[in-house]
């Protein structure tokens, strides 16, 4: 669910010719977290390793450029935030 959501973001930004920056993965992996965690698809436990999941998916676009400090660093930031924007998921559920 994770990795499949993920690609189909990837998918619309390169559709849209778009790029995929730190911006708009951050938006998109808080909010889709958050979507899962409200929808019960994820437990609240788990978000912390998802987002974790999540960071290592995003940093294999970078060619693994990101330490494994800054991946841990990232995904607490990820798991912490609250927020829930729709727009950000709209591209995986179209």
């Amino acid at each position: 669910m994770i990795q499949g959501d993920f690609e189909k973001f990837l998918q619309h930004l390169k559709q849209n010719k778009l790029s995929l920056s730190f911006d708009s993965y951050g938006d998109y992996a808080v909010s889709v977290l958050n979507f899962y965690v409200g929808s019960s698809l994820l437990k609240p436990a788990d978000k912390r390793e998802a987002a974790q999941f999540l960071t290592q998916l995003f940093n294999a676009g970078f060619q693994n450029r990101i330490s494994q400090a800054d991946i841990q660093e990232i995904a607490e930031s990820i798991a912490q935030d609250p927020t829930l924007e729709y727009q950000f998921l709209q591209p995986i559920f179209s």
